[in-house]
């Protein structure tokens, strides 16, 4: 799925990919390459960068089985029809 960069927040960490979802971020997409990496889309707005920069700071807070979710959720979606 390609979807214009400008409007996405993107990211290839699926840590971070699954911190942004359970704290309620929608996923917009994932783009793959040829190698099937992924990069998740997220709407580019000031929260998500916000979010990031805690979690990059490890200043996060999750409930662990929410995370562990959204991680195989994720997962489940990167490799669907792979």
């Amino acid at each position: 799925m390609k979807m214009q960069d400008d409007k996405f927040f993107k990211t290839t960490d699926i840590g971070l990919a699954a911190f942004l979802l359970t704290e309620g971020i929608e996923l917009s997409g994932i783009n793959k390459d040829s190698t099937n990496r992924g990069t998740f889309l997220f709407p580019n707005i000031e929260k998500c960068v916000r979010l990031a920069t805690i979690f990059t700071q490890m200043e996060a807070k999750v409930e662990p089985v929410k995370f562990q979710t959204s991680i195989k959720q994720l997962k489940h979606l990167l490799y669907l029809g792979s």
